[in-house]
């Protein structure tokens, strides 16, 4: 009883000492008209709804650290590719890692914001980059090559699988991924950059209990001007767009691959070619080997884009040109396959240019190196799965040995099952844990209502108990026969009917049972 007084006299103390900590200026004359005993109500409720929200700020905050894929540091610029650092000024090289920075990687930017206003500190302020790096020292042919592979994901419009798809207003796509291969090799260093993003166009995909959700294209939005604004950006940054677009050619995702293509054509730009390459059709009954006719396809389009090139003396020897722009549906699993088998041929390349392979000799024949090269690009596609739909890659027993396995099939089912559960229960706390943890939802310390206490109808308790409820009856009416079969059938009858009745009640309100965000409304901003 004691602390309740020593709480309220506290209370009444902040009140009268501190009258500007009141929430704002439109609750201000609604807290006037209240008496002394209401208004320490109405703040001991405000602070009761802080410290519940607390605690689970503070658990959303440690699950976006203790995800795997944070890097920095102390002397090399990650968030730059080794291209965009050999074109920078003297007065560039000079400026501090935070200064220099892409804004588009460093995920600390919101954590560092008033760091950078103060310069004296910068040296102490570095940018964490988020995704995946490896580094690993090679020999082929008796020569020995450092080779590394960096992706980078974007922190505009970041977030998970479900909740973030397409663009925004701004052009930023969904799951940007900037993938760098780099060869350092007798004081020569050679670059091959690659980019995944979301189908740039305004479209969602919400969870509702359903194993695939059907995709939705907004029907108001202006398509064209995100469009434009997304790859106006990339030919500044990259050059040339070669688009690979594997999704499939028919069913839920055929009307997202025609209007990619339709937003192509129409914005009519010599800078941007598009290929849409049915990877399921294609490769359908284990026909893996059927993926080089996009490699045929795309071959000179990649001898043209080239790669970069600097020798020893520092003298940049070819630029790459542009880059490969892949997507799927998710921008993981068929597109992390797709841009392992470009990056093997761009390295084949390069190695023979800088004389660790000989004239004639093939990338795949070296055992040692291909080793470690698919497993490198199996635990890229892994990292980058794991941070946007919450499990490992699928497909990766072909990344990682060049063939798809029964074994591998079986893996890709339970990930998918995991994939199901997370997507539909756990990942709008996950969307909640990024939003705060980027800076874009800000807590309000004078906020009186919680953001997290989402009301619930009664259908969210109701009916799972109900089903539940039927389902058992029906076990136990198997189990325990009445008196003549006919009896038995009837009760097994109802409560089958009433457990299955009830399922298909829940799935026809999926949206009602999915764990959504709470803290940022994404569809605002689809």
């Amino acid at each position: 009883m004691w602390k309740l007084v020593m709480m309220e006299r506290m209370m009444y103390l902040s009140l009268t000492v501190c009258p500007q900590r009141l929430p704002s200026q439109s609750r201000k004359m609604f807290l006037l008209q209240l008496s002394r005993d209401q208004y320490l109500v109405y703040w001991a409720q405000s602070i009761w709804w802080q410290l519940q929200d607390n605690k689970t700020f503070l658990a959303m905050l440690n699950h976006v650290l203790t995800v795997d894929g944070f890097y920095f540091s102390t002397t090399y610029d990650l968030t730059h590719t080794l291209q965009r650092l050999s074109n920078t000024s003297p007065e560039f090289q000079e400026m501090s890692l935070l200064e220099r920075a892409d804004q588009r990687f460093v995920w600390n930017g919101h954590l560092l914001r008033e760091l950078s206003a103060q310069p004296e500190v910068h040296r102490f302020a570095l940018p964490v980059l988020h995704g995946f790096i490896t580094m690993h020292s090679c020999s082929i042919n008796g020569k020995y090559f450092d080779w590394i592979l960096i992706s980078r994901r974007s922190c505009f419009r970041a977030g998970v699988r479900y909740y973030v798809r397409g663009i925004d207003s701004e052009g930023h796509a969904a799951n940007f991924v900037e993938t760098e291969q780099i060869v350092h090799y007798n004081g020569s260093k050679a670059s091959f950059v690659q980019t995944r993003g979301s189908i740039p166009i305004f479209w969602s995909q919400r969870p509702n209990l359903k194993y695939k959700p059907l995709p939705q294209i907004n029907k108001v939005a202006n398509h064209m001007d995100g469009f434009q604004r997304h790859f106006d950006s990339q030919v500044i940054i990259y050059g040339k767009q070669v688009i690979i677009n594997l999704v499939n050619q028919k069913g839920s995702e055929k009307p997202l691959e025609q209007s990619f293509a339709t937003m192509v054509s129409s914005l009519g730009s010599g800078m941007i070619r598009y290929i849409a390459f049915d990877f399921h059709k294609e490769c359908r009954n284990m026909r893996w080997d059927r993926l080089s006719i996009l490699l045929d396809q795309v071959a000179e389009m990649q001898d043209e884009l080239s790669y970069f090139l600097v020798d020893s003396a520092g003298k940049v020897a070819t630029n790459q040109e542009g880059v490969f722009r892949s997507n799927c549906m998710d921008c993981l699993d068929r597109t992390n396959v797709i841009q392992s088998l470009l990056a093997r041929r761009s390295l084949q390349a390069q190695l023979q240019r800088l004389g660790v392979l000989h004239v004639g000799q093939k990338l795949d024949e070296q055992d040692e190196f291909e080793k470690i090269y698919k497993n490198a690009w199996a635990d890229n596609a892994n990292a980058c799965a794991k941070q946007y739909a919450g499990t490992g890659a699928l497909k990766t027993d072909f990344t990682r040995t060049g063939k798809r396995t029964q074994l591998g099939l079986i893996m890709d089912g339970w990930n998918s099952l995991i994939r199901y559960y997370k997507n539909n229960f756990s990942d709008g706390f996950r969307q909640d844990s990024i939003d705060l943890f980027l800076g874009n939802y800000s807590v309000d310390e004078l906020e009186s209502h919680s953001p997290l206490s989402v009301p619930r109808d009664w259908k969210f308790l109701a009916l799972p108990i109900i089903m539940v409820v039927a389902f058992s009856m029906c076990i136990i009416c198997l189990l325990m026969a009445g008196d003549t079969w006919t009896e038995t059938l009837a009760y097994v009858l109802f409560w089958g009917v009433a457990s299955i009745g009830t399922f298909f009640i829940i799935l026809y309100n999926g949206k009602d049972f999915v764990d959504a965000p709470r803290l940022v409304q994404k569809e605002k901003i689809d």
